[in-house]
């Protein structure tokens, strides 16, 4: 058990949020469904239940950013605490170096508790920890949970920081959460309460112990400030947020929800604790069975892809069996880890070779977003993929935190929902077929067997890595030199 006392979720019973947003489950065993492309609607989905949860309100995230949405989100869990609502936040400690304080500040309301998971042994010097426990503190939490009142649940790619809810003008991850209500909430539930009860989730006030109730006072007043001053109708941001399709729908009326079967998978948290060959600790085995074997055709979208020879054996096999396969991850220009892509860069022959359309995201484009339903996928002027998604044949579709990665499969924590939707399928294969081509890269080989890069609408053809230096391709070819792909 963790430092602290054992916490569990409290009933679902105890609310009555669904009524507020959410029309009525047409059956018991299905679960409601709705998708947050844009970012805009991801953090307007997150700040309205917030501020309408009557008990709970339990969020685990690998990255909680100090940034404007961020201090946003803590204001309004504040906000949830002083009116008797309970809120538990669970983080990785990895890159909460400059949130810590805060974290701890708001961790002395009587109704907020913080925790850290996997916390590095070297508080100050943080970068010790990785030369006394590299093997422990290498592996980290890779989970996001959102749940409101045990009744409402969001998960998929997005951490908490400005470029994932389309707060930045320089830069945005594209990206993708999936908004649920049913049956499937109850098993995230039951996953938050694993990892919260789990020893290595320690209380932050036992990690960092220089706050005490006057650091408390001095958060809550900036945070009003804040709220008061820069979240203010005068914002910029609000006003985009406000017109967000999802802020439109609620106005109009309740959300139109995909009522389909999902299955939510977990990794074990002692995932963090085994050797990574011990399978039974990871999700990943269990979600492949559960979307089954394409027939017709498989999307996957990652901005990580290292398959390995497992997975170029089974991509093989789907193509020699008819399958039409198509792959979006993130081109050099537009990748945010150089060492995955040159992991993911002796690939792209191969995949190309036995037939995978193969394609990647570009960095810098212009679209006007009346030209797309999906706005967030149009990304700013320096895109970079983070929705990590899969569509198989016309029903199953996967959403979750799990990218196709020796890090992801076998290092990490991840989950993820498997829902068997046609509707959210079309929407997705709708985009690839429609809109991706206008803002990635379609890679072939060229007579001579060499990589190219076509644009959609354009005669040029590119015979290295566009948008890129003669450094970083050089650096990328050099880390590809390293024996570390098992750890990417």
């Amino acid at each position: 058990m963790p430092e602290g006392p054992a916490s569990y979720a409290l009933p679902s019973e105890d609310a009555d949020l669904l009524h507020t947003f959410f029309e009525q489950q047409p059956s018991s065993d299905l679960s409601g469904f709705y998708p947050l492309v844009d970012g805009l609607d991801a953090f307007a989905a997150r700040i309205a239940l917030a501020e309408v949860a009557q008990t709970s309100i339990d969020i685990q995230y690998y990255l909680y950013h100090r940034q404007e949405t961020g201090k946003v989100l803590s204001a309004y869990l504040l906000k949830a605490a002083q009116r008797g609502v309970r809120v538990r936040i669970l983080l990785d400690d990895m890159s909460q170096a400059e949130s810590e304080r805060d974290l701890a500040a708001l961790a002395r309301h009587e109704n907020i508790e913080v925790r850290l998971f996997n916390p590095l042994n070297h508080r100050k010097l943080r970068f010790l920890s990785f030369i006394t426990d590299y093997s422990r503190v290498s592996r980290r939490m890779h989970n996001k949970s959102f749940i409101v009142d045990s009744q409402v649940f969001i998960t998929g790619g997005r951490n908490i920081g400005n470029a994932y809810f389309s707060g930045e003008d320089s830069s945005q991850f594209v990206d993708l959460d999936v908004l649920s209500i049913g049956p499937v909430v109850e098993k995230a539930t039951q996953a938050f309460d694993l990892y919260w009860n789990h020893p290595l989730a320690q209380d932050i006030d036992r990690l960092f112990t220089q706050v005490d109730d006057g650091h408390f006072d001095t958060l809550k007043e900036t945070l009003a400030y804040y709220i008061s001053s820069q979240y203010s109708d005068s914002s910029p941001y609000v006003q985009r947020v406000k017109e967000s399709d999802l802020v439109q729908s609620l106005r109009r009326g309740k959300l139109n929800l995909d009522w389909a079967l999902g299955y939510l998978y977990v990794d074990d948290p002692n995932k963090l604790l085994t050797d990574s060959s011990n399978t039974s600790t990871h999700m990943a085995p269990k979600m492949i069975r559960a979307l089954g074997m394409p027939k017709r055709q498989a999307i996957i979208i990652s901005p990580y892809f290292v398959p390995q020879e497992p997975g170029m054996a089974l991509l093989r096999r789907w193509v020699e069996q008819g399958v039409e396969i198509t792959i979006l991850t993130n081109s050099l220009s537009a990748t945010d880890v150089p060492v995955v892509h040159a992991g993911y860069a002796g690939y792209r022959k191969d995949l190309l070779a036995m037939g995978v359309n193969l394609w990647e995201l570009k960095r810098n484009f212009e679209i006007s977003p009346k030209k797309t339903k999906i706005k967030s996928f149009t990304g700013s002027s320096a895109a970079s993929l983070h929705a990590k998604t899969m569509a198989f044949d016309n029903e199953q579709v996967f959403i979750g935190s799990l990218n196709l990665d020796p890090r992801s499969f076998n290092l990490n924590t991840e989950q993820g929902l498997v829902i068997t939707s046609p509707r959210f399928n079309r929407l997705l294969r709708r985009w690839v077929e429609n809109d991706m081509p206008k803002f990635a890269w379609q890679l072939s080989l060229g007579a001579d067997g060499e990589l190219q890069w076509h644009s959609a609408g354009s005669d040029k053809i590119y015979h290295q890595e566009p948008d890129t230096s003669r450094w970083q391709r050089f650096s990328v070819w050099l880390m590809s030199l390293l024996p570390i792909e098992g750890m990417l």
